[in-house]
């Protein structure tokens, strides 16, 4: 639908990372991204998934709460992000783009992103699952 929408294009795919805690990381690989979740951490850029540019931020202990033995997790996915605009606190949906059709993410930053949100559960596929532990 959305190489539909904008053509092939190399900006509408991008690597980006999401923390989550021991216990949700067999949902994810088994399910994918389930927007029905949102909230659990934040909805300040709207109620979707939230994905980040930088793996530091996806790493604090609000996003990857780490296990009894000190693991935590994230994974490397890849987002189709499209178009994008800012993002609105509790929004369910991007802004309309034109007549009705929306944004297909959105973001804490139009000029420098580093926070996306999707709103499609097919829009990004968990790649690989990083598990690590601070020192």
């Amino acid at each position: 639908e959305m190489l539909k929408r904008h053509g092939a294009n190399n900006t509408l795919e991008r690597l980006l990372f999401h923390g989550t805690d021991e216990d949700t990381v067999p949902q994810i690989v088994a399910q994918g991204f389930d927007r029905s979740f949102c909230g659990k951490n934040a909805t300040v850029h709207g109620k979707g998934v939230y994905f980040a540019v930088e793996s530091k931020f996806s790493a604090q202990d609000l996003y990857s709460k780490p296990n009894s033995a000190g693991e935590k997790h994230m994974f490397v996915c890849r987002v189709l992000v499209g178009k994008y605009c800012k993002g609105r606190q509790d929004a369910c949906a991007p802004d309309y783009l034109e007549g009705f059709k929306r944004y297909d993410t959105t973001v804490d930053s139009i000029q420098t992103p580093k926070i996306f949100v999707t709103y499609n559960d097919a829009q990004a596929y968990p790649e690989y699952l990083v598990k690590y532990k601070l020192k």
